[in-house]
């Protein structure tokens, strides 16, 4: 079966695309979690940062003789520009990830799984497919080798896809959990 992808996909998506990526060890051992898009925890990390600095700047305002608020000022200064730099890199990686022109395919037979963008393809073997995990914005095929591209597409193409594949045992819907 053959399924033509449209959309682009909004900035949620690619997060949480990105967020199983990096979740992949996590994912595979225990695949029943809520997945927490990349940007939403950069900004609440970035967020927290911010408030402790402006809390212990306050402090050592107050009590300039006592250098440990400056010390500790400095630590979450630092941490708030590496969560503002973290936040930058993923916009990158979100806007990089993003080809609104681009032909996407996803082809689901019965001994495998390839997307094709623009040409480009990437094939799992239903073999080789440890779980595939339906989120609250994508469904992401998770191969069993870390070392093979994971395929992941929009959630609006679940009930495409559910028809499509045989294997239902390997199929873990997390969309309840949001």
């Amino acid at each position: 079966m053959e399924i033509r992808i449209n959309d682009s996909g909004s900035k949620d998506y690619y997060g949480e695309v990105l967020a199983v990526m990096s979740n992949y060890g996590k994912l595979v051992k225990n695949p029943r979690q809520k997945i927490r898009g990349l940007h939403k925890q950069a900004m609440m990390l970035t967020g927290i940062a911010l408030v402790f600095l402006v809390v212990f700047s306050i402090l050592y305002a107050m009590d300039m003789s006592y250098t440990l608020y400056f010390y500790i000022v400095i630590i979450f200064a630092v941490a708030l520009v590496l969560g503002i730099i973290y936040n930058i890199l993923i916009n990158r990686r979100i806007s990089q990830l993003k080809n609104p022109g681009a032909d996407k395919r996803l082809v689901i037979e019965n001994d495998h799984v390839e997307m094709s963008i623009d040409g480009e393809k990437t094939r799992l073997l239903m073999s080789e497919i440890q779980y595939i995990l339906i989120n609250n914005y994508s469904i992401a095929f998770l191969p069993q080798n870390i070392s093979s591209k994971m395929i992941a597409v929009g959630v609006a193409h679940k009930n495409e896809i559910l028809n499509s594949i045989n294997e239902k045992n390997i199929i873990i819907d997390n969309s309840d959990l949001y």
